[in-house]
């Protein structure tokens, strides 16, 4: 199993603040993580200060 995280640094915030919002979105990720299983195929979204939809995160077979 992997773990794969993909964040889209094409909208206005993450051009505007992309060290800052790319923290923003990794603590918001590790506050949470907790909350989903640790088994295959179990996905979610990941979001800006704005609470935009920037990316999403999965875990993923080999």
């Amino acid at each position: 199993m992997r773990f794969v995280l993909e964040v889209n640094f094409d909208t206005e915030t993450m051009q505007e603040q992309p060290l800052e919002q790319l923290q923003h979105v990794l603590r918001s990720l590790a506050n949470h993580i907790e909350l989903y299983p640790m088994e295959h195929g179990v996905e979610g979204e990941v979001f800006d200060t704005r609470h935009e939809g920037v990316g999403e995160w999965a875990l993923l077979d080999d």
